[in-house]
């Protein structure tokens, strides 16, 4: 294993052999993938037509929740996600009663043991419909064990009244975008908040009890060490008790894109040395990483939260998700719901199907989903459990991978598990996508406007995938 950090905690560059034999242990490998590659298959985004397809009901003991709420008060120059800027509160409420009409699929009385409301953004709704919501929720789904649950929100949008409704609905955490707290950053990313907004909503959900996490991205235009350095002690200091950091991932669509600078797209090194001091930086402020880019002061109310699975034992899906382009997995099925508000809307009034695709799990990507959720999140591969699940080694199903990637020095692959070396663990995301099937990888290999985890310009062509 290669240790590139320098005194001091930060990342020098590996060296040329290194990096020589990374570039060959990755060249059947996409640089682009439609979200996070541990979220497979929805970062390969496979999915097929199936208007108003039927979602099937599956036996379980409790469900996971989504509810997607797509309003925002503006449109930040990096994202692409399913959105509506500049909504009145009429279609608000319109919505909001379309989610409870949805909600109806659930059965009353089952439980609920997370939920996550994201978008968009939740607090973009006037406190009183995020009540309705959340009521609704409540109403139908009573809570199962001591559970987390989760709202998005911004620091511009979120009020006392909005803290109050999460208060009394048991919503014990909040995810805030802030992105930066450098005006210059936030201006090149179209953020209307400025950093003293942001660190006082901090300071008010804190006060108000709950848990509080808050995103930083690393390598926006403009954007240094230091200065993500200073925005991380900033956050610190106001008693955050949690940071999701993670690389900027450009689609070539959106403004962000056309922001750049060649030297401010990642190559392989820089990607490393980005991560290499986001992580020397969050222990530095006493931070420890609990997943790749998320960073916890575990001796907080941090430790109470953690991400419960969207599938059993036997990788059947059981979570339901309500609203536009929202995803439901359930069964061995994926299922994605209309991408268009009004027509979202009008399907589930008039008593129809709001699902528009669908993604039916075969074997081949049975098996890519129990890597991604266990070597592409941070765990250690089981051989054993492996072979119980599918009935064969790992080496009879990737063995060229697998050997391929160990000879770039990013897989510790012994007689009993796989995992991830330090290199590796600075390219999670490109060794989770290695193992993705080849009609999935040669398609994220062909699409320059999915969201592009390094430059591709310092990659030598591949050769064609089987």
């Amino acid at each position: 294993m290669d240790d590139h950090t320098a005194p001091g905690g930060s990342m020098r560059r590996p060296d040329e052999g290194t990096l020589a034999r990374i570039a060959e242990a990755l060249a059947f490998t996409p640089t682009a993938a439609y979200s996070a590659p541990h979220d497979y298959p929805h970062a390969a985004n496979t999915f097929e037509p199936a208007p108003r397809l039927a979602r099937e009901r599956v036996d379980a003991d409790v469900y996971r929740l989504y509810a997607h709420v797509p309003f925002c008060n503006y449109a930040c120059s990096f994202c692409c996600y399913a959105k509506k800027v500049g909504v009145e509160r009429e279609q608000m409420a319109r919505y909001v009663a379309t989610l409870k009409r949805e909600l109806e699929w659930i059965p009353e009385g089952t439980p609920v043991n997370q939920f996550f409301i994201g978008g968009g953004t939740p607090t973009a709704l006037p406190a009183d419909l995020l009540d309705e919501l959340l009521g609704a929720i409540a109403g139908r789904m009573p809570y199962h064990g001591d559970p987390v649950h989760t709202v998005e929100a911004s620091p511009e949008s979120i009020s006392d009244a909005h803290l109050a409704v999460l208060q009394r609905h048991g919503v014990r955490r909040v995810s805030m975008g802030v992105q930066s707290l450098d005006d210059e950053v936030l201006d090149s990313v179209r953020r209307s908040h400025g950093p003293d907004l942001a660190l006082e909503t901090c300071r008010r959900i804190i006060d108000a009890g709950l848990i509080l996490n808050i995103d930083l991205i690393y390598g926006l235009p403009g954007q240094t060490h230091a200065g993500f350095r200073r925005d991380f002690q900033r956050v610190a200091d106001a008693g955050v008790h949690a940071v999701t950091a993670y690389n900027l991932r450009l689609n070539e669509r959106t403004p962000v894109s056309r922001a750049l600078s060649p030297g401010e797209r990642f190559d392989i090194a820089g990607l490393m040395g980005w991560r290499a001091f986001v992580r020397d930086t969050a222990a530095e402020f006493g931070f420890s990483q609990t997943r790749w880019h998320t960073f916890k002061r575990l001796d907080t109310i941090a430790a109470r939260h953690q991400w419960l699975p969207t599938a059993g034992a036997d990788m059947r899906g059981h979570q339901f998700g309500i609203g536009m382009s929202a995803r439901s997995s359930l069964g061995h099925n994926v299922y994605r719901n209309h991408h268009n508000l009004e027509t979202y809307m009008a399907r589930v009034r008039d008593g129809e199907s709001p699902v528009q695709e669908v993604i039916r799990l075969g074997p081949q990507d049975l098996r890519t989903q129990f890597i991604a959720r266990s070597l592409g999140d941070g765990q250690v591969l089981s051989k054993a459990r492996y072979a119980e699940v599918f009935g064969n080694a790992i080496e009879a199903d990737h063995g060229e991978t697998l050997a391929r990637l160990a000879a770039g020095g990013l897989l510790a692959d012994t007689e009993s598990s796989v995992s991830l070396t330090e290199d590796g663990r600075l390219l999670h995301d490109l060794v989770t996508l290695s193992f993705y099937p080849g009609p999935a990888r040669q398609r994220l290999l062909q699409r320059l406007d999915t969201f592009q985890l390094t430059d591709l310009s310092d990659r030598r062509p591949r050769p064609a995938l089987q």
